[in-house]
């Protein structure tokens, strides 16, 4: 995950109380900054859903971790920039995080709301009927999955799992079309890094065609694009 040290706007909180919004991929990296100030900390306490987790005292050099997962530390000297690093993310990292923040300048505070985004597993199957079936599996949020040509002959089915991920399966059945292939569009949006709105920046879009003829072959196409970095993989299958 890019690292993006801009500073998030406020949400409904009185100034000395800004909010940011953050995301990150499970697998990935996730740096949470503390409040932009010039000075020096004299002491840094972060927290974790109310619960202290990291401090640094300037006066001793000292820091300490309690009630941490091994996960999350600093990510640079704390004395330099105290941001905190949670490599690898989890789902059980999702939670408010309290930066409090001491300086010669006062006390500040920092709060950061983290969202773990889970891309979903895709695939593409289908049975003698000619029923396709389109399935984005533990996902979150949920992927939106369409079919080109669009079609009323198509249903959907959602399954909510434990851990807060989502599988979607849609039912593409076209035993009376004259159309030869079908393709299942599976799109996965995220919202962008330290935003206070939900613009799509991070996204995921999967095309899997299926084609019907005498000798039946599958063909699948994957699309991943984060940001402005593309990467495709082809794959096919022969029946």
């Amino acid at each position: 995950m890019a690292e993006n040290r801009e500073r998030a706007q406020p949400l409904l909180f009185p100034q000395s109380f800004p909010f940011q919004l953050w995301d990150a991929e499970i697998g990935r990296e996730a740096v949470l900054s503390c409040p932009n100030i010039s000075e020096v900390p004299l002491l840094v306490i972060w927290k974790r859903n109310c619960t202290s987790c990291l401090s640094y005292r300037r006066d001793l050099n000292k820091t300490s971790s309690l009630n941490c997962s091994e996960r999350i530390t600093w990510k640079y000297s704390p004395g330099r920039d105290p941001a905190l690093r949670i490599y690898p993310v989890d789902l059980e990292d999702e939670g408010i995080y309290t930066c409090d923040f001491v300086s010669a300048e006062g006390n500040f505070q920092l709060l950061s709301s983290l969202i773990v985004i889970v891309p979903p597993t895709v695939t593409l199957t289908h049975d003698k009927s000619r029923v396709a079936v389109c399935q984005a599996s533990a996902g979150k949020p949920a992927a939106d999955i369409s079919w080109i040509p669009a079609s009323n002959h198509s249903s959907e089915e959602e399954f909510h799992h434990p851990n807060g991920t989502v599988t979607r399966v849609s039912y593409f059945g076209w035993a009376n079309s004259s159309f030869p292939s079908v393709t299942c569009l599976v799109t996965h949006l995220q919202r962008s890094k330290a935003s206070s709105d939900f613009r799509c920046l991070n996204w995921i879009v999967c095309g899997l065609s299926v084609l019907f003829s005498e000798k039946l072959a599958l063909f699948i196409f994957i699309y991943f694009a984060a940001d402005t970095n593309f990467q495709n993989l082809f794959f096919k299958r022969q029946y």
